[in-house]
């Protein structure tokens, strides 16, 4: 049999794939060695299977392999992209986290793509937002020196990935590919502020970034079904470390090893843990790009409400995760003091203008 009937075969009967062997069938894929009716049948036992751990770190690491890089001077570098698919229809909480975490002294390399399954992807609210979205890469290296933010239009700089964008808009439906964006960050961020759509995605990715390694992510989920730090349910996070952290949050449950050592600690927080009002997941929604954009332009002329809290919220969970501040009310503070002083809207003009 041949590689891909092998594998379809496996995932028929339930058996995973091992990593090796996902990531040379992903790079059958990125190359246009395989055929679309292949491919199809693959990632539609992959998903009917669950796609497993070690599936994910193969295919993350083929993908990485064929993806345009981009340089930069950062020893520090943070991504807020997550795998998207949360189905809540909020604003675009992550996006405008990374412009303000961006304000507040955080470089920043923000990964995303347009809406599949949101009301409003991060390229489209850039784009209504004024941003260049479809730069160079030379242009995206030069911004991210600059500013110390920048936008990686997942098109742009994954343009392998051509050669399955008509199977994956046949299929219709969600894949492993859809998972692989906060994983393979084409700046190779340092540090994730990474939300997941359910709880098994949640465990998975925190895993797979175990696996793959970064200095530091936060991967979360909340009980209301955000892939965002949410303020109306308790947000579970899987703190994914690699250097020594002390945080002042409530720990469920906590394993520590040496310095160094790769480290996991679930934690759980609430609006209490923040010092901020909950907020309803309902006064969080809107319909498209431009209502989006808009609700951010309110958010950073300082406008009081929910919308400025959550985006507080996950702020102060950037600025916990690179090591700003220790204490997530404290990053709060950072955080508001920022927008108060139209830092933010500094930035997005800044990004506007480049």
């Amino acid at each position: 049999m041949s590689l891909f009937e092998t594998a379809i075969a496996q995932a028929q009967k339930g058996q995973n794939l091992a990593a090796d062997q996902t990531s040379e069938l992903i790079d059958a894929m990125l190359t246009g060695e395989a055929d679309d009716a292949s491919v199809g049948k693959l990632l539609l036992a992959l998903r009917d299977k669950g796609e497993s751990v070690e599936e994910l770190v193969g295919a993350a690491r083929a993908m990485r392999r064929h993806m345009t890089t981009i340089p930069h001077r950062h020893s520090i570098l943070l991504d807020t992209c997550g795998t998207g698919g949360s189905g809540s229809g909020t604003f675009n909480i992550s996006t405008a986290v990374a412009i303000l975490a961006a304000a507040c002294g955080v470089s920043v390399a923000k990964h995303g793509n347009r809406r599949a399954t949101s009301l409003s992807g991060s390229a489209d609210v850039l784009e209504q937002l004024g941003v260049k979205i479809e730069s160079d890469v030379a242009s995206v290296s030069q911004r991210l020196d600059r500013i110390g933010i920048c936008f990686c239009f997942a098109p742009k700089l994954h343009p392998a990935m051509r050669h399955v964008a008509a199977i994956r808009r046949q299929l219709g439906v969600r894949t492993l590919f859809n998972y692989l964006g906060p994983l393979c960050n084409p700046a190779g961020a340092t540090h994730q502020l990474l939300g997941t759509s359910s709880p098994p995605a949640h465990q998975k990715i925190a895993a797979a970034i175990a696996e793959l390694g970064t200095l530091r992510s936060f991967v979360i989920h909340a009980d209301d079904g955000q892939d965002e730090v949410s303020l109306g349910s308790p947000t579970r996070v899987l703190d994914v470390s690699r250097q020594p952290v002390a945080i002042s949050t409530c720990a469920d449950e906590t394993i520590r090893d040496e310095p160094g050592s790769l480290r996991v600690n679930s934690l759980t927080w609430t609006a209490n843990s923040f010092g901020l009002a909950p907020v309803a997941l309902e006064s969080l929604f809107a319909a498209d790009p431009p209502a989006s954009a808009e609700i951010i332009r309110r958010v950073f002329r300082g406008e009081a409400g929910p919308h400025r809290d959550v985006v507080l919220a996950g702020t102060a969970a950037a600025l916990i995760l690179v090591g700003i501040s220790d204490e997530l009310p404290s990053a709060v503070a950072i955080a508001s003091e920022k927008l108060d002083q139209g830092a933010a809207m500094s930035k997005l003009a800044e990004l506007q203008a480049d």
